[in-house]
């Protein structure tokens, strides 16, 4: 096949499967068929995690929606979902999920027949197995009132707490709400935890960031655009009634936003989407650092519900709150409050979802609820495999069955987690499933030092050398990574051209490994730089390099290096290694020829590295695909690498123990192996 029928091909195929992504989402038999795509693969759990499957007590439902008004006179949007084995009279647990896109996505009429009403994949599995579901559109999204004035605002948790009021009234309830969201959905889940209601007894945040500066504005302290321009051009299209455009290929296959029930001619729809016109944009371009304020007036609409957050926001940090930047709207900045409210906690995210494992993982390490659970696993966003060596369709692994064991075991009393551990992460290479109760696992540090001769080896070299690296404007992680999966857009084959894009970075390798060695954590950088310019950016890339020749993303960091460690500033929150401030104060420049240690964290990751494998640490000064560079400093076009006894650059692998000393030597000769390539798409 041509070269360019073969992208045709796999352009086409990428969007079907897409297609029926998306209304797996919606439509369960589409989630079962997706599976069937999947035969073969085996990221399934096999144990460990427990597999839970339990008999379903109903296998339809019936469905309400409704206006709920709050105490400040908006109109909120929620719908009910009732098993349709619910008997009057009957008292249930209740699942309570706050949408900041469209509470449910609907299929055109004329596709009515391939299932008899929308519905979530999460939804499904909880409603067949005896729970209520409620959902609500935010204030100023979908079909409820009301606006945003900037994204995650304060007056969320309110609403949220005034619905949680409503629902534990209601002759269905017995009392008892578990709370779960996905992305920003998880957010608003997390932050509902502030109300400490009495009803809450679990909550999961499934692929959702924790800090809003370090997790998805800037990473590293670098703009991560065209992500943010791309996120606020779809809350744009959603809240205008508009499938995003970003997925206008599907806009065939779905309708819009739908109205509650009492809205048959579509009036109030119209009337609430008019109200979201007043909606405030993230003036991105403007935070540079941690305290650059998102709320100053002058960029907001005039609106209720901005003097509302407003007074919420004075009220809790005194009257200078724009000072502080981005934190008040950062779930990291109300971490001690959700702790506070002692629910037990599943956090999860797939290996390559932007920066959500990591945050999944700061969660993990500072939530001390007893019972509370982290599952990182070989996803993308949006649960697709994205393991090199079995990839290739919607992930076997039944995370809405995780969900559900882990509900049944707090709200239903089932001792459904007896044997499970309190983490579960899935390792690449191995495929296989892993439980630990802690992150990262057990492990030995393994430091490789990076040499001149671009080589890594077990020691330092004696000689103090550098090596030039003239930064490439070509360098990228190309489109298809961790950042571009984030909007809907599903991962088929990420990172395949690692090889290429390395041309374009200086890369360091160790000889072929002598056996197979696991790396499980946080791998950490040590690099000692002297830029030609004013400041430098580095994007560092772990990399598994084949003996024929294939390179495999393993995982990667990123920094702009003027942004320094202070000793003076205690941490905001746990982290596996020392965090940044990203504050200006702490924001330094290189000075003419000065030589500076730059010291990064890695995402979180399990990974084997097979026999006769090598592995490669590669380094660029751009990621022209996924990140700008920042304007108020003169970038450099050349880094110095250093590399000594003196300034010993290096990386620092989390190794499980339990392998043999053997597992992580290095041969100076390449052996022969029989380890497979990993599986490609063609």
């Amino acid at each position: 096949m041509p070269k360019q029928e073969k992208l045709k091909h796999r352009n086409t195929w990428a969007k079907f499967l897409l297609s029926l992504s998306c209304l797996s989402l919606v439509v369960p038999q589409y989630a079962e068929a997706h599976r069937n795509l999947a035969k073969g693969k085996s990221d399934q759990a096999k144990g460990i995690p427990s597999v839970y499957k339990t008999p379903k007590t109903s296998h339809r439902y019936k469905q309400v929606s409704q206006y709920l008004t709050m105490s400040d006179g908006t109109k909120i949007a929620v719908d009910v979902y009732l098993p349709d084995s619910y008997k009057r009279g009957e008292k249930l647990p209740t699942m309570f999920e706050q949408s900041r896109y469209w509470r449910v996505i609907q299929p055109k009429s004329y596709l009515k027949f391939l299932y008899w009403t929308p519905l979530s994949l999460y939804r499904s599995e909880f409603l067949s197995h005896g729970y209520v579901w409620v959902v609500t559109d935010a204030r100023g999204a979908g079909a409820s009132f009301g606006d945003r004035p900037w994204e995650l605002p304060p007056m969320d948790i309110r609403d949220s707490k005034e619905i949680m009021d409503w629902i534990v009234k209601q002759p269905w309830s017995n009392g008892d709400i578990g709370l779960i969201g996905h992305s920003y959905s998880g957010n608003m889940a997390e932050f509902a935890l502030m109300n400490k209601h009495s009803g809450v007894k679990a909550a999961a945040v499934l692929s959702s960031p924790f800090d809003i500066y370090a997790d998805v504005l800037r990473p590293g302290g670098l703009p991560l655009q065209p992500f943010i321009n791309n996120w606020m051009q779809l809350n744009k299209d959603f809240d205008a009634n508009v499938l995003p455009r970003n997925l206008k290929f599907l806009r065939p296959l779905l309708c819009h936003m739908k109205p509650v029930d009492e809205d048959r001619n579509k009036h109030l729809l119209k009337q609430a989407v008019a109200e979201h016109r007043k909606n405030s944009a993230l003036s991105a371009d403007k935070l540079n650092f941690r305290d650059d304020s998102p709320f100053t007036a002058r960029d907001l609409h005039a609106t209720k519900t901005r003097d509302l957050s407003s007074d919420i926001l004075r009220e809790r940090y005194g009257k200078d709150y724009e000072a502080l930047g981005v934190d008040p709207s950062s779930p990291s900045d109300y971490w001690k409050e959700f702790d506070a409210a002692k629910v037990p906690m599943y956090m999860s995210s797939g290996w390559l979802e932007g920066s959500n494992s990591r945050a999944a993982v700061n969660r993990f390490l500072n939530y001390t609820s007893p019972g509370s659970k982290l599952i990182l696993g070989p996803w993308e966003h949006d649960f697709f495999n994205i393991s090199p060596f079995t990839r290739g369709g919607l992930s076997r692994f039944r995370i809405d069955r995780e969900m559900l064991k882990f509900f049944d075991h707090y709200m239903l009393n089932k001792n459904s987690l007896a044997n499970d551990s309190r983490v579960h992460y899935y390792t690449l290479g191995e495929e296989r499933w892993h439980g630990s109760d802690t992150w990262p696992p057990k492990h030995n540090q393994k430091t490789l030092y990076l040499s001149a001769d671009k080589s890594m080896n077990d020691k330092a070299p004696v000689l103090e050398q550098g090596t030039i690296y003239k930064v490439s404007e070509k360098s990228g992680s190309g489109k298809n990574s961790r950042w571009d999966c984030l909007l809907g857009n599903v991962l088929l084959d990420p990172y395949s051209n690692r090889k290429g894009e390395d041309k374009h970075n200086i890369c360091f390798e160790t000889a072929p490994l002598a056996d197979s060695m696991i790396v499980s954590g946080n791998p950490t950088v040590k690099v000692f730089v002297k830029p030609n310019g004013e400041d430098c950016s580095l994007f560092v890339y772990l990399e598994d390099v084949s003996p024929g020749g294939s390179v495999n993303y393993v995982t990667e960091g990123e920094i702009l290096c003027g942004n320094t460690l202070s000793a003076e500033n205690e941490q905001k929150y746990k982290t596996i290694a020392p965090m940044r401030t990203f504050r200006k104060v702490d924001y330094k420049q290189f000075s003419p020829g000065e030589v500076r240690e730059v010291d990064l964290e890695m995402f979180p990751i399990s990974y084997q590295f097979k026999k006769g494998h090598r592995i490669r640490l590669s380094i660029a000064g751009r990621d022209r695909n996924h990140f700008k560079q920042p304007l108020f400093a003169k970038m450099s076009d050349q880094i110095e690498i250093i590399c000594g006894e003196k300034h010993s650059s290096q990386v620092s692998l989390p190794v499980e123990t339990g392998e043999s000393a053997e597992a992580i030597t290095l041969n100076s000769k390449a052996q022969k192996t029989n380890d497979t390539e990993p599986a490609r798409l063609d």
